[in-house]
C-alpha cells in the first residue's frame, strides 16, 4: 500500500483518531507545564528572594499545571498571583494561531488569577522577565487600591 493511501486509511480509523486526540491532549498540556516549571517557577522563586527584603513572607506553591505566589505581611495575606492552566472551547471562527486542541475541543493556555478571580490574560508565551513584570503591575494596582 502506498504512503498516502496508509495516510487516508489512517485517517478514517478511529483507534487512530483517538490516539491522534489523546497526543494532542497530552502535548498541550505539557506545553504549560513544561511553561510553568522552566519560566513561572524560577520567576516566583526571584520575585520570592527580593519581596523578603521588604519584609514581607512568601509561599511559592508548584503544580503540575499551576503556580501560585502568596504575599504575607504581618501575618496577613497581602496579595495572591496565580498562573493557572485554562481549558478553552473551539470557538466557531479562525484563529491566528491555533493552539493544541484535546478531544473535547478544548485548547489550553496559562493565565492569571488574582484573589477576585482569573482576569482571563493569556501569558503562555512570556518570558520569566514578562511574568515578574506581569506580578509587579498587579502587585503595583492592588498596593494602591488598599493604600
Amino acid at each position: 500500500m502506498s504512503d498516502w493511501k496508509k495516510e487516508l486509511k489512517e485517517l478514517f480509523d478511529e483507534d487512530f483518531q483517538n490516539k491522534m486526540r489523546r497526543k494532542v491532549e497530552s502535548e498541550g498540556k505539557l506545553r504549560i507545564k513544561r511553561f510553568v516549571s522552566e519560566v513561572v517557577e524560577p520567576a516566583f522563586e526571584e520575585i520570592a528572594e527580593e519581596l523578603k527584603e521588604y519584609d514581607r513572607d512568601i509561599d511559592v506553591e508548584i503544580e503540575k499545571l499551576a503556580a501560585t505566589i502568596r504575599v504575607y505581611y504581618e501575618g496577613h495575606e497581602e496579595f495572591y498571583f496565580s498562573i493557572r492552566s485554562r481549558p478553552y472551547k473551539k470557538k466557531e471562527f479562525s484563529w491566528p494561531v491555533l493552539p493544541l486542541r484535546d478531544e473535547k475541543g478544548e485548547y489550553y493556555r496559562a493565565e492569571v488569577y488574582l484573589k477576585d478571580g482569573p482576569l482571563y490574560h493569556d501569558v503562555t508565551n512570556y518570558s520569566k522577565e514578562q511574568i515578574i513584570r506581569e506580578f509587579l503591575h498587579q502587585y503595583k494596582r492592588h498596593m494602591q487600591w488598599n493604600l
